[in-house]
């Protein structure tokens, strides 16, 4: 076997091990959704999103590209002084830009309150979140350094604090004080500042304290486009709420926004992951004869998309009875929008892969094309579907968009730097998915224990088409096999 294929032998244990990481980092949010939904009502979860999406696009306008930076010039520093002296710089420049964006937000208060949330009442609330942004800061650019020295163990333990920290907190605040948003928010405050102090005492011992001139001038060129395409990218994610709010109320925000998370649930357990591990061998592949790297570029898709598909498959089919179990029932009404927010999610995941070319020929601009194309179909189909069908509307908007965005960058990118994908396979698993979710949605039990038994039939259905109707010939099924025993072995 050539070394081209050994590639593949690290990609499911390499996916694993980021999995983790990825789940620790964004667990918070998924483990306390069962909290939200029973003591947060859905115009205060509707309130708790608007906030927190406007802190982030604060933030994009000002620091975006920083965080891809510390990476590529860290890698990119020939001594150990060098690569200490970028994230030094990496940290005091984000934390400059996220002073200042909370200075904005804390100066723009009243309007935001009076315009987006609740009224006077709410400007409280976003002089807490204007805090987090700046004692987010260190915790942040920590990690990144904890990346860079690709040091697995630590990482995960990082996350793993974080996220009993701020779980305990929120149960704090919001159950037992039961101070509702303001619970949630002072949470998110406190663990930024114990961790985020902590983490960056560790970091700077490591690293030194003293950045430099050309570190920062770096970060700052690097970082200037990625503000350009990272604003796209933020209305097309979270812009419908905004209209939802204008046609509609915070409650529809409310279980939108839950539908939505999801989503973000099927790129963290996922797409992030498998894309983690993947990349480098992309890149690495990129160097090999034509035929060599598409045949292993092909391989690549296949696999993503066997745990891809598999997983928006599982998330759908089983949503409608968790959501019932950990939610209060004003917001089962988000069970209808999940699997149209994760087929727009398979479409970024496809846009991920798509991507490469723009990449590899270092034609960013490209993507900035690409994804203000979708910006202005978006903002058309909000206006057109939001005010007549709510939060469905929304979903098929972003669905739309998604597509079209995937579209946009595989045509670049096929234009720079080709690759012959084939997608047949792929997109015959994605007809097994859609066949057992209809199902799913044409009839259900009325029992939960019914409920679960046919989502776990129609799954196990899906999955035996994948298996053995599917694209994998009896080789492809047996190194599946070989893969997944290594990683039982690993994990014992």
């Amino acid at each position: 076997m050539s070394r081209i294929d050994l590639s593949f032998g690290k990609l499911g244990r390499q996916t694993a091990i980021y999995g983790a990481a990825f789940v620790l980092g964004r667990a918070a949010s998924f483990v306390m959704l069962p909290v939200y939904t029973r003591f947060l009502t859905p115009a205060d979860y509707g309130v708790l999103q608007l906030l927190q999406m406007t802190v982030e696009v604060a933030a994009i306008v000002l620091a975006a590209g920083i965080n891809n930076g510390v990476l590529r010039f860290y890698i990119k520093a020939h001594s150990p002084e060098e690569k200490g002296r970028v994230v030094a710089s990496a940290l005091y420049l984000l934390g400059l830009f996220n002073l200042l964006t909370a200075a904005a937000l804390w100066l723009a208060s009243p309007l935001i309150a009076a315009k987006l949330l609740d009224g006077e009442s709410s400007v409280r609330l976003v002089h807490i979140a204007a805090g987090s942004v700046v004692f987010e800061t260190g915790t942040i650019i920590s990690l990144l350094y904890v990346q860079a020295r690709q040091q697995a163990v630590l990482f995960l333990v990082a996350s793993s604090s974080r996220l009993v920290l701020q779980v305990g907190l929120n149960v704090l605040f919001l159950v037992y004080l039961e101070r509702g948003v303001e619970g949630v928010l002072l949470s998110t405050l406190i663990t930024n500042a114990l961790m985020g102090t902590l983490l960056t005492a560790w970091m700077l011992g490591q690293t030194g304290v003293r950045g430099s001139v050309a570190s920062f001038r770096d970060l700052l060129r690097f970082g200037l486009p990625y503000r350009v395409t990272q604003m796209g990218t933020f209305v097309l994610t979270f812009g419908d709420r905004y209209f939802l709010k204008a046609y509609h109320s915070l409650a529809v925000i409310g279980i939108y926004s839950l539908a939505y998370q999801f989503g973000f649930m099927l790129m963290y357990v996922a797409t992030m992951p498998f894309l983690q591990a993947w990349n480098p061998q992309r890149f690495e592949l990129a160097k090999q004869p034509r035929e060599d790297r598409d045949r292993m570029y092909n391989r690549g898709l296949l696999y993503l998309n066997l745990v891809l598909i598999s997983a928006a498959a599982g998330i759908a089919l089983f949503v409608g009875p968790v959501l019932g179990v950990m939610s209060d029932p004003s917001y089962h009404g988000a069970a209808r929008l999940v699997p149209i927010v994760l087929a727009a999610y398979v479409m970024q995941s496809w846009t991920d892969v798509a991507e490469l070319g723009i990449q590899v020929s270092e034609k960013t601009h490209y993507a900035t094309y690409a994804t203000w194309l979708s910006v202005l179909a978006i903002l058309a189909l909000y206006l057109w579907l939001i005010p007549p069908l709510g939060g469905m509307g929304a979903a098929l908007a972003t669905l739309a968009s998604f597509t079209l965005r995937f579209f946009a960058f595989y045509w670049w990118s096929q234009k720079l730097w080709p690759v012959s994908y084939r997608w047949g396979p792929s997109l015959g698993l994605v007809a097994y998915a859609v066949l057992a979710v209809a199902a799913g949605q044409l009839w259900s039990p009325e029992t939960l224990p019914a409920q679960l038994g046919w989502a776990a039939a129609l799954f196990l259905a899906y999955a035996g088409l994948a298996w053995f109707a599917g694209p994998l010939d009896r080789a492809e099924r047996a190194e599946i096999w070989i893969q997944l025993a290594r990683l039982r072995g690993a994990r014992a």
